[in-house]
């Protein structure tokens, strides 16, 4: 610290101030300390300064410390007590304490006193860190949030003349020679790509600081949406989904949905043309804390060199001549379990393709 550290000491025991005066002169600390004899006097001192530390003691004759450490906000608290139990070192770091002192009669309790400030101290640091770090990224996450929104709507609206100007030159088809006609569809196909891409970035921009709040899903309920959403796709490919015994646990239930309907729908796509797609979905707990689940197809699999940047933006391991689609639907699938504190890994063979995603049981609060 660059200045004098500034103390209050809220202690009513005049021998005890005394005691701590001279520990601090003896440590050569650059500090100034200000002494309360009462809780009183303390609430006047703390509405009139920030300090960087307090001592409180627990007897302040008119009323304890733990009665004013309720006031007590954003300040380092070393609470002392001559006496302790339990239950009153738990009320006390409960209400805010950093740490927690108890007084003996040869007061020894001293010697521990200068380690004590420095452990608060530096977790104090710690904590003031985390929350600049905290407001930097709620800003910095608000300004992406803003530029993912205009530039995506600046984007798409040029787009959308392209294809607005492009569909009335096709109306006047018969106008155009077989040249023309070509050059104009081949504009009409490049500008709904990438508005299909434009539209896909922002989903993906968005799933890291558009999330709805965790809370427990059942991951069942959630598939068999997923399942009548993509009923006509299911009907076209005549394929079939299996899906049981799915855990419920902490989540986002608009991103799980997307998560599992990316999946699915990807399953679907890119089944053998000499069969129909056959889906299964298997849960398998991972200890007690976490579960698996295992997306498994019949499809035309993948080469396993693959299987780790298939999860990187615009990857594509087909022609768009085959198989539509942007190439971000497994990427968003991947930023979605990351932001779950999850894993996801793909395998491949002849008999078809497995995602494993891997989910907590409960989110870190």
């Amino acid at each position: 610290m660059d200045r004098a550290m500034y103390i209050l000491l809220v202690e009513n025991n005049s021998t005890d101030q005394v005691a701590i005066q001279r520990l601090f002169q003896s440590q050569n600390l650059d500090y100034e300390l200000d002494i309360a004899n009462s809780q009183a006097q303390a609430l006047q001192c703390l509405k009139d300064f920030t300090y960087d530390l307090i001592l409180l003691d627990h007897q302040l004759g008119d009323g304890t410390g733990l009665e004013l450490l309720e006031h007590i906000r954003d300040m380092p608290v070393i609470f002392i007590a001559g006496r302790s139990s339990e239950e009153m070192v738990i009320q006390a770091m409960k209400a805010g304490a950093y740490d927690f002192l108890i007084k003996d009669l040869d007061m020894n309790y001293l010697a521990l006193l200068p380690l004590t400030i420095d452990k608060a101290m530096s977790r104090k640091r710690s904590e003031d860190q985390h929350h600049r770090l905290f407001v930097e990224l709620e800003r910095s996450n608000a300004e992406l949030k803003n530029f993912a929104t205009v530039a995506s709507h600046d984007m798409k609206e040029p787009l959308r003349k392209i294809v607005s100007f492009g569909n009335r030159l096709l109306d006047k088809s018969k106008y155009l020679n077989d040249d023309a006609r070509w050059y104009a569809e081949k504009m009409q196909s490049s500008a709904k790509r990438m508005q299909d891409m434009v539209e896909d970035m922002l989903q993906y921009s968005m799933v890291s600081i558009q999330g709805d709040n965790f809370r427990s899903i059942d991951l069942n309920k959630v598939v068999q949406g997923v399942i009548e959403d993509l009923e006509d796709s299911i009907n076209e490919t005549n394929g079939t989904i299996s899906a049981g015994g799915l855990p419920t646990l902490e989540a986002d239930p608009v991103q799980m949905h997307q998560l599992f309907q990316n999946l699915i729908s990807n399953a679907l796509k890119f089944h053998k043309k000499e069969q129909s797609p056959k889906i299964e979905l298997i849960a398998k707990p991972v200890k007690k804390d976490s579960w698996d689940i295992h997306v498994r197809d019949n499809g035309i699999g993948m080469d396993s060199k693959h299987k780790k940047n298939i999860f990187q933006p615009f990857v594509r391991l087909h022609g768009r001549s085959e198989f539509d689609g942007t190439g971000i639907g497994l990427a968003i699938c991947e930023r979605i379990v990351t932001r779950h504190h999850g894993k996801i890994e793909a395998c491949s063979d002849a008999k078809g393709s497995t995602f494993k995603v891997t989910l907590p049981v409960k989110q870190a609060s």
